[in-house]
């Protein structure tokens, strides 16, 4: 088995070198990989709730949740602390053992975000993993988050840098990796 390991500085020559392996050789190979780390026959559960949908400032080509496009999304303000712990008591009982809250926002603000806080410690006093997706962040808030307890935070890259322009123009890819590079810290 080939090592991978953790990188973020792929070639376009390594990618298409694994993406021309025949099938069932990845197959193997990331099953390889990952019997290496997790125990292979586990699944986690995890439940995700909107906290705060639409009307969000971004353009995202893809989203129906930017308030740039008319869609038939009814835009709902953040939820109540109350409201997300009763939606994770309710995922941890069906098995769910990682809760994931998702804001529609471009980033959230510092006053947005402490409730949000609150939220974190309410579904980690639960016993669940904490997982969020609210856009991008400062040092601070990325900050503020890893000191409330969040275990994981979803911020994807959406496409590649060089189509990113076309599918959207209220941020750009760089800002995207400078989250995440905050999130790492």
């Amino acid at each position: 088995m080939t090592d991978y390991p953790l990188r973020h500085d792929w070639s376009l020559e390594e990618i298409q070198a694994l993406l021309d392996q025949p099938f069932n050789d990845l197959l193997f190979q990331a099953q390889s990989a990952h019997r290496a780390h997790f125990d292979p026959n586990a699944v986690q559960a995890s439940s995700l709730i909107s906290i705060k949908t639409g009307a969000c400032s971004e353009d995202c080509g893809y989203c129906s949740q930017s308030s740039k496009y008319s869609t038939e999304l009814e835009p709902e303000k953040l939820l109540p602390v109350e409201d997300v712990v009763k939606a994770a008591n309710i995922a941890k009982e069906k098995g769910a053992s990682r809760f994931c809250m998702g804001a529609a926002w471009r980033n959230p603000t510092d006053k947005n975000l402490d409730h949000v806080i609150e939220m974190v410690g309410a579904v980690h006093d639960l016993g669940m993993e904490t997982c969020l997706t609210l856009g991008m962040l400062t040092d601070e808030q990325a900050a503020k988050l890893k000191q409330a307890g969040l275990d994981y935070y979803n911020h994807n890259l959406d496409t590649s840098p060089e189509f990113y322009g076309e599918m959207v123009t209220t941020r750009t890819y760089q800002d995207r990796l400078d989250t995440l590079t905050r999130i790492r810290k």
